[in-house]
């Protein structure tokens, strides 16, 4: 038992039996839900701990993870979370933010839907990038679009190249072991 207590109130926890638990993992929608929670906390993890992964010169890590709901769509929502909140500190503010929803959300519900290589997918993905960030960047701070887009589009096409490959290689059997 697990006792807290704040001032006069005090609650009293029970320690989950293991078939409880057993039970809490079989519920495909609470499962799918913390799939998505630990896909988008890892997401603004690798973004929070990487120096480079805003503005114009950009490496983003955390762009690796774009296999796997590449691979699993059920877990895109979890990414686009994960975007949002990464880019809540972004000196370029709501605009960053909307950014990111709005790269994700076609990034995984459009181009997931019109080609079938995910790797043609990381192209579209990092191109649209490009022509995202460098918008929301020359809107904010007046930089030069051309310039952007190249240095963020080849930075992510690449980085989500390469999360194709490590997913494809290291991670699919974990998926589609788990992700329903």
């Amino acid at each position: 038992r697990l006792v807290a207590s704040v001032g006069p109130v005090s609650i009293v926890a029970k320690p989950l039996k293991q078939m409880e638990c057993l039970k809490l993992m079989t519920n495909k929608k609470l499962r799918l839900i913390l799939q998505n929670t630990v896909l988008g906390a890892l997401y603004v993890a690798l973004t929070y701990i990487n120096p480079i992964s805003s503005g114009i010169l950009q490496l983003r890590i955390s762009t690796l993870l774009m296999g796997v709901p590449f691979l699993k769509p059920q877990l895109a929502p979890g990414l686009i979370l994960g975007v949002m909140i990464a880019n809540i500190p972004s000196p370029f503010g709501w605009l960053d933010i909307l950014g990111g929803f709005l790269i994700q959300t076609v990034s995984l519900y459009v181009f997931n839907r019109l080609f079938k290589s995910n790797y043609v997918k990381a192209l579209a993905y990092g191109l649209w990038c490009g022509v995202v960030v460098s918008s929301v960047i020359k809107l904010a701070a007046g930089a030069p679009f051309w310039p952007t887009f190249l240095s963020v589009a080849l930075s992510n096409i690449l980085v989500a190249c390469l999360g194709v490959f490590l997913v494809d290689k290291y991670l699919k059997p974990i998926l589609d072991r788990y992700v329903d």
